[in-house]
């Protein structure tokens, strides 16, 4: 599919973000584990949580929906796995998530997934799978496991992915004897881990953090539990930097004032980029001004990269990002896509190994450009094309199913004139 985006028709609004990808994961997953019926508020629909449902699925897990409450039927304990192939779609939290906890099933679980999915490095649970002597081996497509983790002491490193730990989190839990987390520095994406964390105290899990050690008891029990998801952070940074490149005042609500998410650093950086951040009561009201270049540090807040990108190509001076290494092993490797498709919008963009830098330009050309598949590419290149001398065109626009189906839609509420081709 195709999308031409017409600049200049951006208005002044409001918009309600979609609920949290993140927190929809981690709600599903613990209460599919729980021994009893648990109730979700406001879980996101997209392509990536229905993979993990269909994945909890093969579990023995049941979902019922009825307006926007879902109610769970737990399943206690990961013993009624089917032995079916487990589709994780594109999704690679909902892989690695998995994993460590389809390990305790006795079967042999056997994963695959579309698009890049399978080509995402997955070293860090395949040494610990061979260092217990378990089966951890990929075929193409195709990853199988089979023998339970057994408790005992996890190094795992922290700059890598914080995926890996939650996988572990969600699983240690269930086994017979305590587990330590020993995360390696630097430990990267921590706000993920801990929302994870808080995830299982909803369930009725303790764990124990001491600096970078997590301790896990075993033999406990998850309980059903009842959880209203706030909006997502990462979603609503589209909007705060449409707002800023399209310099019109936008209203994001179902912004949540006591986030924990790492992307609500959206926050600090849209102010330190020479915008305004008013706090709503049912969210933010983000107004723009003169932009001004900036530098942000991506270690806890990956997701974010692409759209800051285009943000930063259009204010003056040059902006700096810091650790951005993570982008490379996304859903593709969204430092070069991102470089390749700004620059046939004119934008200067360089990198090296963990830097990106982009240098502000006075006129952003219209063109032809490629969401790589990539959902966080489509958009942040759809925010770009408004403040275009010209329409844009994007490719494979579709990806935005990944995680914000309705993402054109909301734009064209705004007033951008959004056409599908």
């Amino acid at each position: 599919m195709k999308v031409r985006i017409t600049p200049g028709f951006l208005r002044e609004s409001s918009v309600r973000i979609p609920s949290s990808k993140s927190l929809s994961h981690r709600a599903l997953i613990t209460a599919a584990l729980a021994d009893g019926t648990s109730c979700i508020t406001d879980l996101v629909e997209n392509n990536d949580t229905e993979a993990t449902k269909n994945c909890l699925e093969k579990l023995g897990a049941r979902f019922e929906t009825n307006g926007n409450v879902t109610a769970v039927h737990g399943i206690g304990s990961p013993d009624g796995y089917d032995g079916s192939v487990i589709d994780c779609g594109e999704s690679g939290s909902t892989l690695r998530f998995l994993i460590p906890l389809f390990s305790l099933t006795g079967k042999e679980a056997v994963f695959t997934g579309h698009g890049k999915l399978m080509e995402r490095p997955q070293n860090v649970y395949r040494e610990l799978f061979e260092k217990q002597g378990l089966i951890f081996r990929q075929e193409g497509s195709f990853l199988k496991v089979k023998g339970a983790l057994r408790p005992g002491r996890y190094a795992v490193q922290g700059s890598v992915s914080s995926q890996f730990i939650s996988g572990l989190l969600f699983a240690l839990p269930l086994l017979r004897e305590d587990s330590l987390i020993a995360v390696i520095p630097p430990y990267e994406s921590r706000s993920y881990v801990s929302l994870t964390e808080d995830a299982l105290a909803r369930a009725g899990i303790v764990t124990e953090e001491n600096g970078s050690e997590i301790t896990v008891r075993g033999r406990q029990v998850y309980t059903p539990f009842c959880t209203q998801i706030e909006g997502d952070d990462s979603q609503a940074a589209f909007f705060a930097c449409l707002a800023m490149i399209g310099q019109k005042k936008i209203h994001v609500k179902g912004m949540s004032r006591f986030s924990r998410q790492g992307d609500r650093q959206i926050l600090s950086i849209i102010r330190n980029a020479g915008g305004t951040v008013e706090e709503k009561e049912d969210g933010y009201l983000f107004a723009p001004h003169e932009l001004k270049a900036f530098t942000a540090d991506l270690a806890d807040c990956p997701d974010l990269g692409p759209v800051l990108f285009a943000l930063a190509a259009r204010c003056r001076g040059t902006s700096v990002f810091l650790n951005t290494q993570r982008l490379r092993i996304k859903e593709s490797d969204r430092i070069a896509c991102m470089e390749e498709e700004l620059r046939k919008m004119g934008c200067l963009i360089e990198s090296d190994d963990s830097t990106v830098t982009v240098t502000g330009v006075t006129s952003v050309r219209g063109a032809v450009v490629d969401s790589h598949n990539d959902h966080r590419i489509a958009m942040a290149l759809a925010v770009l094309a408004e403040s275009a001398d010209s329409p844009v065109v994007i490719t494979n626009s579709e990806a935005v199913r990944k995680s914000y189906p309705a993402f054109f839609e909301d734009m064209a509420s705004l007033g951008v004139k959004v056409e599908m081709i």
